[in-house]
């Protein structure tokens, strides 16, 4: 329903996506210091829980799209790329994480190649992305 656009504008959705990211981030540094008293965690199986993150939510987003009639379904897919989702994770991961920046300096480094490797050049686009975060 968060995604629909036929009920929702796009700028919401993107928020919606960020939020939903955002929270996840919170509570993956949360599960982090809750386990650092008992064992150390490993800046790769971060690395892989957000990437596997992401890949979740892009094949969910195709499979509610794949759900849908045709109609809707190229509206869902137009609105959404696989580029502006992993952008929006990587900000919320970024925002989280940037907090304990030294105690996760490999996976924000892994994060902000991230961000550069999915580069937002269409202007409108990156401004309403940016837009999304700052609320």
């Amino acid at each position: 329903m968060y995604i629909d656009t036929s009920l929702n504008s796009v700028s919401t959705i993107l928020a919606n996506l960020y939020q939903s990211f955002h929270e996840a981030a919170m509570r993956c540094i949360e599960y982090v210091r809750v386990l650092s008293r008992v064992r150390t965690t490993c800046s790769s199986l971060l690395i892989k829980t957000v990437d596997n993150i992401i890949a979740l939510a892009y094949v969910m987003l195709q499979r509610r799209s794949r759900s849908r009639s045709d109609r809707q379904k190229v509206a869902v897919q137009s609105v959404i790329s696989r580029r502006q989702l992993q952008w929006l994770a990587c900000k919320a991961f970024v925002a989280v994480f940037q907090r304990r920046q030294t105690q996760h300096r490999v996976l924000l480094v892994w994060l902000e190649k991230s961000l550069a490797a999915v580069r937002i050049s269409d202007t409108a686009e990156r401004q309403l992305l940016e837009s999304v975060t700052q609320r």
